[in-house]
């Protein structure tokens, strides 16, 4: 014979707070987006590298891609750019050039380059559509399920 629940004897929980300290864990950490690393660009076209054309003000410099996300990326530059600096940003990913404003939010000196992080700063909406589906096509495919934990789940 089956039981009758009734509902109204569990008490609502409407009135209750949620704890603020309590955020969900994700396999992201405190990253907004997921990364799409420089060495598995080859894997959905057939380059060894990728570089990036970066506008400022007063010069144009290229970078070597590190990693890409729908929220900006991160480029190898020869000099050091300052934080929160506007500039403009091209680059391929594949067929598809991507070009975008943005702003520099993070810099890390590596020997003789520097580690920047830019920030893409209102993206097209067919660019962000283009990179996300990237992302999907590499872990879609079962060969490259590695590169979803390597990603997602990166040793910090």
């Amino acid at each position: 014979m089956k039981k009758i629940i009734n509902w109204d004897d569990i008490p609502s929980l409407e009135s209750v707070g949620l704890d603020r300290d309590c955020k969900p864990i994700t396999p992201l950490g405190k990253r907004a987006f997921v990364r799409i690393r420089n060495e598995n660009i080859p894997k959905l076209f057939t380059v060894s590298e990728t570089l990036v054309k970066v506008a400022t003000v007063k010069q144009i410099y290229t970078g070597q891609l590190l990693d890409v996300s729908v929220g900006g990326l991160a480029i190898n530059l020869p000099i050091l750019l300052e934080a929160e600096l506007p500039l403009k940003v091209s680059f391929y990913l594949g067929p598809e050039r991507i070009i975008s404003k943005g702003i520099v939010r993070h810099i890390h000196k590596t020997k003789e380059q520097h580690t920047t992080g830019v920030e893409f700063i209102d993206l097209d909406f067919e660019y962000a559509g283009y990179i996300d589906r990237l992302y999907t096509s590499l872990i879609s495919d079962h060969k490259l399920l590695s590169f979803f934990y390597d990603t997602v789940y990166e040793k910090r």
